[in-house]
């Protein structure tokens, strides 16, 4: 279990007091209420601004579920598992507590198993500024990771055109691995948006909310078998360029916790439109400042790097809501950019003989780009209750990263692009008090970019060390995220109406991905079961 203080054990108490809270309340007689198609109903539902909970269309509504999914095959990415299974149990729930104020809540444990797993030491590789790989791929080993996930929110009518909300999301997990060099991660990440709405007249209304958000990913690296043994990190700075450590001193300090630390801070912006009594027009613009470190920040321990970066997002929604169809058009763009700097620093003697860490110039060692937009339809047919009995959903998804990796006068640029379409179709056939619901759903991906190229700023010194580089998990990343594939799924579901307020369900889905022209990967194929048993009520 993860380890907290008494403030944050308070907040998560008090999370999930309010999930089970509105989870305890019974619906209204909505028979066969979608719940997934309720959370995107309504465009605001889904902002950051919790405003928007007062449209929701509905009294209350809760939903309580346990799922599993095995994921089996070798076409993984470089920190990925070609064996492994999740756990987890869902609840989340919608309540208007009186006309005037609506309440959200929601609670997720997620527990993760996987085998052969090496690669990057974080837990998502991603969303950092540099990264820590292992550069042997010989120990590769199991992992696990516990999830927890609460989020609550509320809103407000103060007058008939204003009302004010608040949400709060909070995540914590721990993830480690069970083999020389093991590493052990705890994550506390936690944002939060303070928000209004004001409804100018019956045709537009605009928003706007605060937005914060500060994580801390600690990580502790270990070894337990034989001592004499070296083992060797990357240290990253992008498209697996950097400088190697054999954990004495530095980022991969042996016993020694050091936390990757960020901070956000920014701000949204909603405009909706309704053009006519069935058509209306969703806009949200969000803006994200970001800055953050990797050390310990004190006159005495070390911050060896230190980032910072922007965000830029959009969202759009257009939708059509006639009698019985509902049609929507949604699009969401979204680009980032982060840079990294390497401190440069050596340890002094205080005036009364403590040590103080004395900081000069950084050196840029990495810069990152990223762009992605995601176009998509959705139409759900024949609505009775809240349910659908057609959903059909076209989508075209884009992504583009830029990295520049430097360690003067060296340095190394790549770029990753791809792009995916897919369609599905879900059926829902009621009978009695049964429900059968028939998903089948594909896409296909392809991608291209540069996987490197290597320059110089300068002509190196005979005293100067060319980078180490890991090209192994640089040709495995790019085949993993460039080359073609198809990926189907089909899926079933059974429902059972008990009475009016609750209904159980089960469900099960298949997914196979299926790449072209592997060279590097271990395999070309990945299997993936979901089980799911829930009920709403």
């Amino acid at each position: 279990m993860i380890n907290m203080s008494g403030k944050k054990r308070i907040l998560q108490l008090l999370l999930l007091g309010g999930v089970f809270y509105s989870a305890a309340v019974t619906a209204q007689n909505t028979q066969w209420i979608d719940f997934s198609y309720l959370k995107q109903s309504e465009a605001w539902l889904t902002a950051y601004n919790a405003a928007g909970l007062r449209y929701l269309p509905i009294e209350k509504t809760s939903i309580a579920e346990l799922y599993a999914n095995k994921q089996n095959g070798k076409f993984t990415n470089y920190y990925q598992s070609d064996n492994s299974y999740e756990l987890g149990a869902r609840v989340e729930s919608y309540y208007r507590l009186m006309p005037r104020v609506t309440f959200y809540g929601m609670m997720n444990y997620n527990y993760f198993k996987g085998k052969n797993m090496g690669g990057s030491a974080f837990i998502d590789p991603y969303s950092n500024p540099f990264d820590i790989v292992e550069y042997s791929d010989e120990n590769r080993g199991e992992k696990e990771k516990e999830t927890y996930h609460l989020v609550g929110a509320v809103s407000g009518d103060l007058l008939n055109n204003l009302t004010l909300a608040g949400k709060i999301d909070y995540k914590a997990a721990n993830y480690a691995k069970f083999k020389d060099l093991r590493h052990k991660n705890k994550l506390l990440d936690m944002y939060l948006t303070m928000g209004l709405s004001y409804r100018i007249n019956k045709h537009i209304e605009v928003g706007a909310n605060y937005f914060y958000r500060r994580s801390t990913e600690g990580i502790e690296f270990g070894r337990y078998g034989t001592t004499d043994k070296i083992y060797t990190s990357l240290i990253d700075y992008g498209a697996f360029y950097g400088v190697t450590e054999t954990g004495e001193g530095g980022y991969v300090e042996e016993k020694d916790e050091k936390p990757l630390f960020n901070e956000y801070n920014g701000g949204s912006l909603q405009v909706n439109i309704q053009i006519t009594p069935q058509i209306s027009f969703f806009n949200e613009f969000t803006y994200k400042l970001r800055d953050g470190y990797y050390g310990k920040r004190s006159p005495s321990t070390i911050v060896y790097s230190e980032h910072d970066g922007s965000a830029l997002e959009y969202t759009g929604v257009l939708s059509l809501k006639q009698k019985k169809h509902h049609h929507q058009l949604r699009v969401h763009l979204n680009r980032e950019e982060l840079e990294n700097n390497q401190n440069t620093f050596r340890s002094e003697t205080g005036s009364v003989g403590n040590s103080v860490i004395v900081y000069y110039d950084p050196i840029h060692v990495g810069k990152k780009e990223t762009f992605s937009g995601k176009l998509q339809y959705t139409a759900n047919l024949s609505v009775t209750d809240f349910n659908p009995r057609w959903t059909l959903v076209g989508s075209m998804q884009y992504f583009n990263r830029e990295k520049t990796a430097s360690v003067y006068p060296y340095y190394r640029k790549q770029t990753i692009h791809n792009t995916e379409y897919h369609v599905a179709a879900t059926r829902n056939v009621m009978k009695a008090k049964d429900m059968y619901s028939f998903s089948l759903g594909i896409s296909y991906l392809s991608g291209g970019g540069t996987e490197k190229e290597d320059g110089l700023y300068a002509t190196p010194s005979d005293s100067q060390t060319a980078p180490r580089n890991s090209d192994d998990y640089l040709h495995r990343e790019y085949e993993y995220l460039t080359n073609s594939r198809f990926s189907g799924r089909v899926g079933f579901k059974y429902s059972r109406q008990f009475n009016t307020e609750v209904k159980g369900y089960a469900k099960v889905s298949y997914s196979l991905t299926k790449a072209s022209d592997i060279r590097y990967l271990a395999g070309d194929k990945q299997n993936v079961v979901n089980l799911v048993i829930g009920c709403t009520f």
